[in-house]
């Protein structure tokens, strides 16, 4: 998916952040100073996000677009050309007889982790010769001995042997085909739609998490009649409700901050696949300080890695914490929060309030929103 970085210039930075996630604009990589907002969105919703600005009073600018750099003379500016051309002729010809590592696709960092534990078990667990490798036996013996797999595909990809797995879809729940239809949180009715069952709330009425919201029965009859009858049946339906999304910011009037002195020290370390050939050297002697590293990959007949690290020596300063400051913690807890919401849901407000107690700063921000509480399709 292409994607393009995006700019936004106004006054309520935070009234255009709630309606882009109302009308389903993802933003990533959200930055802000003063009333300028920065983020990464995808070419698709960039005109979107382009309307939102326009009605929130702002300024919409694409700064880029991501295109794919070339590393060509960054491998020249951290390794020579030799060193690079020496390891390629060592690795050549091992890299097409052996796997110097195991990649596993599709599945959750647990199953994967399972995987690649099940195969360092079998011995596939360092270099291992290509032609040791039963690709149709692995995938027999990963799908029937990790749970939950629907099935396993194995390939060689380079020096890599991939496990391309997908995971059984659960099985469904009893209860929860056949069940009442309950709240999934605290919130004020606003919408009942009901297909099945018998509706045990109305617009305006406030539930718990946990209350029955479509019963899973017909009732025939009068219900105050003691001889009225009952059919089961299974509740479906939708019940829509107004709720609230908060979090708490406590900021200290003088806090501590680290700032860089100017000072600097960098170190490369190679990789072929996942072995380490040459190791960055931490040589700085800063008592303080940041790191900050940077992978960069050639993909050539040998793929490398290049890593780069380097160190920021930095002294800690006792600040006093300012508006802008503030503006820019309260800014960041609504994105946040923003990120946290029921992709259901619809904002329908957001607030803020704030108080100084003592050498405190105590501010609350909360979203309303109107979401799905409780559903069932037919």
């Amino acid at each position: 998916m292409n994607t393009v970085r995006a700019e936004a210039s106004g006054r309520d930075p935070a009234a255009f952040l709630s309606l882009a996630h109302a009308q389903g604009v993802a933003m990533r990589s959200i930055e802000k100073k003063d009333k300028t907002l920065r983020f990464d969105c995808s070419e698709k919703d960039c005109p979107q996000a382009a309307k939102i600005a326009a009605r929130c009073g702002m300024t919409f600018v694409v700064v880029k677009r991501r295109n794919i750099a070339s590393f060509a003379g960054s491998v020249l500016k951290h390794v020579g050309i030799v060193v690079a051309l020496l390891v390629t002729a060592v690795t050549f010809a091992a890299s097409r007889f052996f796997v110097f590592g195991i990649k596993v696709e599709g599945v959750s960092a647990s199953n994967a982790e399972k995987i690649t534990q099940f195969l360092n078990e079998k011995g596939l667990d360092g270099v291992v010769p290509k032609t040791s490798v039963d690709l149709t036996g692995i995938e027999r013996e990963v799908s029937e001995n990790v749970e939950g797999l629907a099935f396993a595909e194995a390939y060689f990809d380079g020096i890599k042997l991939v496990i391309s797995a997908r995971e059984q879809l659960p099985e469904p729940d009893e209860n929860e085909v056949e069940g009442k239809i309950v709240a999934s949180c605290d919130a004020i009715v606003t919408r009942v739609e009901v297909s099945g069952g018998t509706a045990l709330v109305k617009a305006g009425d406030t539930v718990r998490a946990g209350d029955v919201l479509i019963d899973d029965k017909i009732v025939i009859g009068d219900p105050l009649d003691p001889e009225h009858e009952e059919v089961g049946t299974a509740a479906q339906g939708d019940v829509y409700g107004r709720t609230w999304y908060f979090t708490r910011l406590l900021v200290p009037e003088y806090r501590t901050e680290y700032v860089r002195t100017g000072r600097t020290y960098t170190s490369t370390s190679l990789y072929f696949g996942d072995r380490l050939v040459i190791a960055a050297e931490e040589n700085h002697g800063f008592c303080d300080y940041e790191r900050v590293s940077k992978k960069q990959s050639v993909r050539a007949v040998i793929p490398f890695t290049l890593e780069t690290f380097t160190w920021y020596e930095v002294e800690r300063v006792s600040v006093k914490t300012d508006e802008a400051y503030l503006e820019n913690e309260v800014f960041a807890a609504f994105a946040e929060l923003s990120a946290s919401l029921d992709p259901s849901a619809t904002v329908t407000g957001s607030y803020k309030s704030e108080k100084k107690v003592d050498n405190l700063y105590i501010i609350i921000i909360y979203y309303e929103v109107e979401q799905l509480i409780g559903c069932r399709e037919a």
